[in-house]
């Protein structure tokens, strides 16, 4: 599965178009599902104008067409755009459920694995604060993909940074990737990621500086749900330092981005 972006800012599966008749008969050639390519599609450009609700229902219809067609990649394809729309609206409830449908799905025609639907997983477990669910997942996810190797050491940072495992959260902040030209994803996950740890570590201006690099980041990728998780950070680092007035700015910084968000929480 191509992956272009994960999570919340996760890659949507892109599919191949329709096969070209090249001088044969239509008899002669294999025929794409038409209203499963077109669902997709739509899907996906709702996504990217940050309409997740529209997305899910495209991605709802496509999920009915691929089981339809008894098409295994195609479930895995759906299944996986429409965990990420769920997660994007902020229902991570709806998006274990998913996951959970689709691996079904997968195994009842012989396939169960899907490593960037349980990274997808992963993070509805650190949204809903069950982080060592999220933990045991994360050793069970085996990957030869940068992008996914990426994402389960970011998510497991989070998810060690709720657990209060300091000794985890650095072993993940090891494990990102160290890219000579970084995307903006990576430059996030990393800098969140060292500003929790530093705030563990008591070293409260490094952690309240990267925090502010992480909004700016997240902010540049529409990112607005982790732009508000790391003004978070920001405030826990500023009020740690002694600096009231500016912990509380940060945090009514969040909140007002928050209000705004307009999905489930």
């Amino acid at each position: 599965m191509r992956t272009s972006h994960i999570l919340l800012l996760a890659a949507l599966t892109g599919m191949t178009g329709l096969a070209g008749c090249g001088g044969k008969s239509s008899k002669d050639v294999a025929r794409s599902d038409q209203d499963y390519l077109n669902a997709m599609e739509v899907g996906r450009d709702s996504f990217d104008l940050t309409h997740a609700d529209q997305a899910k229902t495209q991605f709802e219809n496509a999920y009915g067409r691929a089981l339809l067609r008894d098409d295994v990649l195609a479930i895995r394809d759906a299944g996986y755009n429409l965990a990420v729309a769920e997660l994007a609206m902020g229902n991570a409830s709806a998006t274990l459920d998913t996951v959970h449908r689709v691996h079904a799905d997968m195994a009842l025609r012989g396939d169960v694995s899907s490593p960037a639907l349980d990274l997808v997983a992963m993070a509805a477990y650190c949204r809903l604060g069950e982080n060592a669910q999220a933990v045991a997942l994360a050793r069970g996810i085996r990957t030869d993909d940068p992008a996914l190797l990426e994402r389960r050491a970011f998510l497991t940072g989070i998810a060690a940074d709720g657990l209060g495992d300091a000794g985890l959260l650095a072993s993940s902040l090891n494990a990102m990737p160290v890219s000579p030209r970084p995307p903006r994803l990576e430059q996030a996950d990393r800098a969140e990621l060292e500003s929790r740890l530093a705030l563990r570590q008591g070293r409260y201006d490094q952690a309240e500086s990267q925090a502010i690099a992480t909004t700016n980041l997240r902010r540049d990728m529409l990112d607005y749900r982790g732009m508000a998780r790391a003004l978070d950070i920001a405030s826990r680092a500023a009020k740690a330092a002694g600096k009231d007035n500016q912990a509380a700015a940060y945090s009514e910084r969040a909140t007002q981005s928050r209000s705004h968000a307009g999905d489930k929480g």
